[in-house]
């Protein structure tokens, strides 16, 4: 529901025509507040409601034939669920230290989602099906803020709850939404997060004053932070800009400050800085050592490998950071005096968490990995390309029909050219939809998905141009009248969209697998083999996957070593063969599963994943003599053979 709320009379820097903008809203009492309060309240719990319900029914279709979703080998929902399942496992046998070595882990994903996985498993019990419960906790409650940001940005009722009514039930509707939102994935409590964090800035630009609001939204994002970073970073951008553009007095002195210091008295006082200078001279070292590639140092008779020198990164940071923790502690008073309320309540309910974190080894070099251009295995061709895809995917995977797209489109861009009669921090919300498309057209990886945890926004926005189409109508119309129009475009927009089965294009852009059969297939058939070993070791002519780790370890319950390390990026069978020999040697393993496909219509070329050179895995076990036969297992779905190979 929309907060009632203004400004208390305090004047801002965000120019306002005051003939067009009322106050979000006025102060009234008694019984006018009540009248006020509880339809906007009913409206709010008949939408949640509904939400919950669909996510319910959600669920109930993915319970009724969970093994179906599990049908991509190499897919990222077996590494997301099975970092969840190794943490209710660590919870559920009281491991500290087995808790702890498998947070440590969570370097490229963070481990937000794992957490709350881990917590839905403890509750509800060790079960592969609950898996789709975080994400479907994030699609409730991106259904709720998107109609809590909607209201929010009118101040007049009919035209807040029309814009609200247009934006949750396009957001609801999406079928490459709701599918990436009932799988094992980030995206969907990525958006729920999204959409929280701009619900908590509005709020707080509402009250500037208000630390409470502040601070939960700096918790919000470090939440968002540690959930994955580059959600993050296409919030948090377009938040700043818009607090600086709605705030641009204040931008325009402390540009003005920057400006008037001069380069060579900034440059002489950082010179006076040992932190700094140690800081830079190890950035200089990570430098060269990038430039020249494998480094390696001798170091009382052993080897030492500086390559990558991602501990060094960490070191130079490390120092960067205790000369800022020194300065603060000198200054505090009057660094919290400067940042004011907003800027204290980031810096250390958001800031200082993500900055600790990165003193953590490895974890700042493979944050800027993961969210650069580095990463990116299979690069895309072009802007223009990109720009095509993606309209492509918003049009054909994120809407019941094509044609939709343009009238959603057009309405937002009617929003945004509303902007100036809508409520204290609405830049935001457009910044977001604009900045974080271009953001993944600009990224050279291109899937679908990557749509998902802002596309909402859109939405928002198209819902805000169908308000302010109603508003204009104002003078034209009654309330009662307006009232009626707005309950009957709602209604059919819902009509439009109810009874399309789900559009193929929702599928491919989901990443969901609608045909074959489900990989659990390939672990089930031997598990009672496995019963009563510490390790197991795994190892597969088309691969590796966390698929074999959480199937496992569930079965089980219990901390079982499952080594998957499959050799990669070898150049040929004999390779393989030579690679897997060492492995072999020295394998502390009291199983090795070996999974033999040659027709596997599995197989990662770009990796040397191919049945001709890894084949070598067979070649070596054939040549061991530490392991023997025990037994052999036919898989028919896979065309494959699974041989169980015992320690003598």
């Amino acid at each position: 529901m929309a907060d009632a709320e203004r400004q208390d009379g305090r004047t801002t820097d965000r120019p306002m025509a005051s003939a067009q903008v009322q106050s979000a809203a006025q102060p009234v009492s008694g019984r006018a507040a009540r009248a006020t309060w509880w339809p906007e309240a009913l409206a709010f719990v008949i939408v949640l409601s509904a939400a919950i319900a669909i996510a319910a029914w959600m669920f109930a279709e993915y319970y009724r034939a969970p093994d179906l979703l599990w049908r991509v080998f190499y897919h990222d929902r077996n590494s997301h669920y099975s970092f969840g399942l190794d943490l209710a496992l660590a919870m559920r046998h009281l491991d500290p230290a087995w808790f702890f070595s498998e947070l440590e882990k969570a370097k490229v994903w963070p481990p937000f989602h794992g957490l709350v996985l881990s917590l839905v498993l403890l509750i509800g019990g060790i079960d592969y099906r609950l898996g789709i419960v975080p994400s479907l906790i994030g699609w409730v409650a991106t259904i709720a803020f998107v109609w809590l940001i909607a209201r929010r940005l009118f101040a007049d009722r009919i035209d807040g709850l029309f814009a609200a009514a247009i934006a949750t039930i396009l957001t609801a509707a999406s079928p490459t939404f709701r599918l990436i939102s009932a799988d094992v994935m980030l995206e969907g409590l990525g958006a729920g997060l999204s959409a929280a964090a701009l619900w908590a800035y509005l709020r707080a630009s509402a009250a500037p004053d208000s630390a409470a609001r502040w601070r939960l939204l700096a918790v919000i994002l470090t939440a968002l932070f540690f959930h994955k970073g580059n959600y993050w970073g296409l919030l948090v951008a377009p938040i700043a800009i818009a607090f600086a553009s709605e705030h641009w007095r204040a931008t325009v002195r402390v540009a003005r400050t920057i400006g008037r210091v001069r380069v060579g008295t900034a440059i002489a006082a950082l010179l006076r800085q040992p932190l700094l200078i140690l800081a830079a001279l190890v950035v200089a070292l990570v430098a060269f050592i990038y430039a020249r590639g494998p480094t390696a140092i001798e170091l009382f008779g052993k080897s030492l490998s500086l390559y990558p020198p991602e501990n060094l990164t960490t070191l130079a940071y490390a120092l960067v950071f205790l000369w800022w923790t020194l300065l603060w502690w000198r200054h505090k008073e009057a660094i919290d005096a400067a940042l004011g309320v907003p800027g204290r309540a980031m810096l250390y309910w958001h800031v200082s968490p993500i900055a600790i974190s990165f003193l953590l080894p490895h974890r700042l070099s493979r944050f800027l990995w993961f969210v650069g251009p580095a990463n990116n295995p299979d690069p895309n061709a072009g802007l223009w390309q990109g720009a095509r895809f993606y309209w492509q995917v918003f049009a054909d995977g994120f809407h019941t029909m094509p044609w939709l797209a343009i009238p959603v489109m057009a309405l937002a861009v009617i929003g945004a050219f509303g902007l100036p009669r809508l409520t204290p921090g609405a830049r935001a919300v457009f910044l977001f939809a604009l900045l974080a498309w271009a953001g993944v057209v600009i990224h050279p990886q291109h899937q679908g998905r990557f749509m998902s945890t802002w596309v909402f926004a859109v939405w928002i926005c198209s819902g805000v141009g169908a308000g302010l189409i109603l508003g204009w109508m104002r003078n034209l119309l009654s309330p009662w009248v307006r009232g009626v129009l707005a309950v009957a475009a709602a209604a059919s927009l819902l009509v439009v969209n109810l009874g399309h089965p789900m559009p193929e294009a929702a599928y491919t852009y989901a990443i969901h697998t609608k045909t074959g059969p489900s990989d659990l297939n390939l672990v089930r058939p031997y598990l009672p083999e496995l019963d009563g070993t510490r390790e197991v070791a795994v190892f597969t002519t088309f691969g590796g996957s966390k698929l074999f780790a959480w199937v496992i370890r569930e079965h089980c319950r219990c901390n079982r070593i499952v080594d998957d390390l499959i050799p990669a990026n070898l150049g040929s069978r004999e390779e393989v063969r030579r690679v897997m020999t060492e492995r072999i040697a020295q394998s502390t393993a009291d199983i090795i599963v070996t999974i033999d496909s040659p027709t596997s219509h599995y197989q990662l070329p770009s990796v040397g994943w191919v049945y001709s050179r890894m084949a070598g895995i067979l070649d070596a076990m054939a040549e061991q003599t530490r392991f023997a036969r025990a037994a052999t297992y036919d898989l028919p779905d896979e065309q494959a053979q699974a041989t169980i190979w015992r320690r003598r």
